[in-house]
């Protein structure tokens, strides 16, 4: 029996979406569907100049949604996770935990490539409340804002192949996470290329969550929507 997932993609735009929905297809049940929000909210969503989040709009993604059986959230920060998952009993992954946790069970140590250093930050912060910190063995970034990934210019694809081979020669990983969300045509040209595992996180995210919610495993949610009935009364 097939599941509908629903991705949520902070930096929505038509080309992305089309890619992510592309690589989600590739790996789930020919009977499960997938569900793309349309609506893209980065600006009110994360700020890495300001150092602010605001999930309000992710909220009420999740609250208003009632035919998805799980959800990804298209952000490698994973923010908003662990606030999301407090108000719905479906399977919630994000795809920075779903790649981590991936190279953790095929790698003894793995190295992650990001777009930006800017997030470099909040993914060390992960992993140590993952505890997988000990399992990185580096962290490096191409400097290429997450949206001109779109194109895939010769120019993004050659920065990020020698970054690819700098860090397998310099820090000798075993598995490599390309947190550039969408690229898995190119990821496997890479794992072919440089053989070694090379992971996407919205493919690692896929298969994660349709297995979690085939399980039917009775999540707990722990807190209720705010109605007129719940509402504090002063």
């Amino acid at each position: 029996m097939g599941i509908e997932i629903c991705i949520i993609n902070p930096h929505a735009t038509v080309q992305s979406n089309k890619k992510l929905k592309h690589c989600v297809s590739g790996v789930i049940d020919k009977s499960s569907t997938v569900y793309m929000s349309e609506e893209s909210i980065v600006e009110d969503y994360y700020s890495y100049y300001l150092e602010t989040t605001n999930v309000s709009k992710l909220v009420k993604e999740i609250e208003n949604n009632n035919s998805s059986d799980a959800f990804i959230l298209a952000c490698f920060e994973d923010i908003g996770i662990d606030i999301v998952r407090k108000i719905t009993s479906k399977p919630v992954i994000g795809i920075g935990e779903a790649a981590f946790y991936t190279a953790n069970i095929i790698a003894n140590k793995f190295s992650i490539i990001t777009n930006l250093s800017v997030s470099h930050e909040a993914i060390k912060n992960n992993l140590i409340k993952y505890d997988l910190d000990h399992k990185c063995v580096s962290l490096r970034s191409i400097e290429v804002p997450i949206l001109d990934m779109e194109t895939m210019s010769k120019s993004n694809i050659k920065k990020l192949e020698n970054e690819v081979n700098r860090t397998i020669v310099e820090d000798n990983p075993e598995a490599i996470i390309i947190t550039s969300p969408g690229i898995l045509n190119l990821t496997k040209i890479f794992s072919d290329r440089f053989n070694i595992p090379i992971i996407e996180g919205v493919t690692a995210a896929a298969a994660l969550v349709e297995n979690l919610s085939k399980q039917d495993l009775k999540i707990k949610k722990f807190t209720k929507p705010l109605t007129r009935s719940n509402r504090l009364k002063i």
